[in-house]
């Protein structure tokens, strides 16, 4: 697929962008929906348009005629959860209300439209899954949504995705693992270099990651592959514990994870992201790999050196 009209909202996030950079060198036409276009011109440079869209609000004409001429949608939108600050339970439900309510906005415009884009992909998480109790067991696209309020949550969005359908626009869910950015890890390391990095809590938890070039590839993979329909895990193909985590970052630091650190304690900081890298599931990316999509980081080792000792952001 070459020379496909493309339209991202989410562009200047932390996977919009190199997801951006990717469809612009193979040749498509991006249209970038931000709050600030002149901010997106800067981070995302080379698209077709910068259209201003705020996803609280309705689409204008202006954005519809664009998605009337869109081959695909991806949405993006929404920040990191894990990017230095705290995020309590009310906020980040807060967050999946306005991503819903935005999703709405966007499939309403679509169904009105006499063309419409063929695909949407839309950002869900692996909170889909649920954090509440330990398990050894792998989870794949096929295994059911979690019961406790990570569970409900995803479940709303995707929700509000898959209503698209009923005018018939393949959905692609993206269930997002913990994404490997510098950004994301700045923390851990600045906590690893000060000599006091560990594992939270038992260590025993599962850390579904990625990097984030994966991230954006399988994206882009899934936009040009019609097959690819309904959720896919957005997460490395060999998972590890939260304890070797630690530890393999410590490695690439020249540094011993050697401290323990309590999960209270850890909720002080992130708050309810905690369950994450706590309650972690061995979430596998079954569909990806079953489509044929080639892993650039399958392992987690070096992944974390290109983030870390690379220019990868």
């Amino acid at each position: 697929m070459t020379g496909e009209r493309v339209v991202v909202v989410g562009a200047t996030g932390h996977i919009g962008r190199p997801l951006c950079r990717e469809l612009i060198r193979a040749g498509h036409a991006v249209s970038v929906f931000s709050r600030d276009p002149g901010r997106a011109r800067l981070l995302v440079p080379g698209a077709a348009d910068y259209l201003d869209w705020d996803p609280g609000s309705r689409l204008t004409a202006e954005g519809c005629g664009h998605l009337a001429a869109a081959d695909a949608v991806v949405y993006l939108a929404g920040g990191p959860l894990f990017d230095g600050q705290r995020h309590t339970r009310a906020g980040v439900e807060a967050e999946s209300r306005a991503r819903s309510g935005a999703l709405g906005h966007l499939v309403a415009a679509m169904g009105g439209l006499d063309l419409r884009p063929g695909t949407l992909i839309a950002a869900s998480s692996v909170g889909y899954y649920g954090f509440a109790g330990h398990t050894d067991e792998p989870v794949d696209e096929a295994s059911p949504p979690g019961a406790d309020w990570w569970g409900a949550d995803s479940a709303a969005i995707e929700q509000a995705a898959l209503s698209a359908r009923q005018h018939g626009v393949r959905t692609v869910l993206l269930r997002t693992g913990y994404v490997l950015t510098e950004a994301s890890l700045a923390s851990q390391v600045a906590q690893f270099r000060r000599h006091l990095g560990g594992w939270i809590g038992t260590g025993q938890g599962w850390t579904p990651w990625i990097h984030v070039a994966d991230a954006a590839g399988i994206i882009a993979f899934a936009l040009e592959r019609p097959e690819v329909d309904g959720p896919v895990n957005l997460t490395a193909p060999e998972p590890v514990r939260s304890r070797q985590f630690a530890r393999d970052l410590g490695r690439v630091l020249g540094r011993r994870a050697w401290l323990p650190v309590p999960a209270a304690f850890v909720r002080m900081g992130p708050g309810a992201v905690t369950d994450i890298l706590v309650r972690g599931k061995r979430v596998l990316p079954a569909k990806a790999s079953a489509a044929g999509y080639q892993f650039r980081f399958p392992a987690l080792d070096p992944a974390l050196r290109d983030i870390v000792h690379g220019t990868r952001t």
